[in-house]
């Protein structure tokens, strides 16, 4: 296969709600931004005492986080700020993306579990739309798809950490004995859950 290029189009999101089970809760129609979660890998220098170069130390990922901007008011979304119940924890981004070589076109799935941390109203202002700026925090669960093919899995609780198909946290948990207990899964259509 020759070179390619993929853009992404267009985007929805579901907050709380599972898709597929209430289809009212999509957002395809309020959603005007998203920022799916970043992993900024942290680094600190080390000035060793007979070099003269510094070198970076990898040390930690900063946390990841989701913004997203809503036109109008949702209260199906703002309700769920500080909310601690497991069933309005969740959150998925779908996208489609466009392979620009072939024309294809290619599902990415973005889900999440934290909690709504930010419900952000805009200032009005007469012949202009608000928006209201949303942040998913404290997230604990983030698995990112394109094309029904893994790119990230990362949870907290299991201390698993995919990328591809790789294991990154393998040997970290191997030798601090650590059990992960799970399989990172795969996903099918707009049917998987966190």
């Amino acid at each position: 296969m020759g070179n390619t290029l993929l853009s992404m189009e267009a985007a929805n999101m579901y907050c709380g709600t599972q898709p597929g089970v209430n289809g009212q809760n999509s957002l395809h129609l309020e959603l005007a931004e998203v920022k799916m979660p970043a992993l900024n890998e942290q680094y600190v220098d080390h000035r060793a005492g007979g070099t003269p170069m510094t070198i970076e130390i990898d040390t930690i990922f900063a946390k990841p986080e989701i913004t997203f901007q809503l036109l109008g008011w949702d209260t199906q979304v703002q309700e769920l700020i500080g909310s601690w119940s497991q069933d309005q924890n969740k959150f998925w981004i779908y996208g489609l993306v466009r392979d620009r070589n072939s024309g294809a076109a290619i599902q990415s799935i973005c889900q999440v579990k934290g909690r709504l941390g930010l419900s952000d109203p805009q200032n009005f202002r007469r012949g202009e739309a608000m928006h209201w700026n949303y942040a998913v925090k404290g997230i604990v669960h983030y698995e990112l798809f394109l094309a029904n093919e893994r790119i990230y899995f990362w949870d907290f609780f299991t201390n698993t950490f995919v990328v591809g198909t790789a294991d990154r946290n393998a040997e970290l948990n191997r030798a601090l004995l650590i059990s992960t207990g799970q399989q990172p899964g795969t996903v099918v259509g707009a049917t998987v859950g966190v």
